[in-house]
């Protein structure tokens, strides 16, 4: 049975994230409907040009480099460069669709490469592994999330430069 593509840009945005939800907790993130709700989702963040932070990330690993937070934030448009940093600025950076973006176009979870100033620390990893986790991507057993976490790093390295 096929599903017949439903159109996002009708949807509300509460419609979209339960959209999402119901195929997250299916383990069907990949179905076509899905993959279109998250890139809906993903078009209409107004405080993170979703795009061009996904383009910064991608280019951070064909030069095979980690990014901070501050980074991202503005390569995504959150800050201007000299901007004040603060921490609640990280919630405007949206990790968790990124993580779902990254899923269903079928590249590595290209999150692992973002970091503090101080490197990567347990909040970091924590937050990792719920995004891998909300989105059904299970860490293997017996692999440390801090080993999961650069072996991911590692794997986007490489798959940008197969693409």
């Amino acid at each position: 049975m096929t599903v017949a593509p439903v159109d996002m840009t009708a949807k509300s945005d509460l419609q979209l994230r339960n959209l999402i939800e119901n195929h997250r907790q299916k383990g069907k993130l990949d179905a076509p409907n899905a993959k279109a709700a998250v890139a809906e989702q993903a078009r209409r963040n107004r405080s993170f040009n979703f795009q061009a932070g996904i383009q910064f990330l991608l280019q951070a690993a064909r030069e095979c480099r980690a990014v901070t937070y501050r980074d991202l934030a503005e390569a995504g448009g959150v800050l201007k460069p000299g901007d004040p940093w603060q921490q609640h600025m990280v919630r405007k950076i949206p990790l968790s669709q990124i993580v779902d973006y990254a899923h269903t176009h079928k590249m590595p979870a290209i999150t692992a490469l973002v970091e503090t100033k101080q490197g990567v620390n347990d909040s970091i990893l924590s937050g990792f592994s719920k995004g891998l986790a909300d989105t059904g991507i299970r860490i293997p057993p017996g692999i440390s999330v801090r080993d999961y976490y650069f072996a991911e790093r590692q794997r986007t390295f490489d798959w940008v430069r197969a693409v």
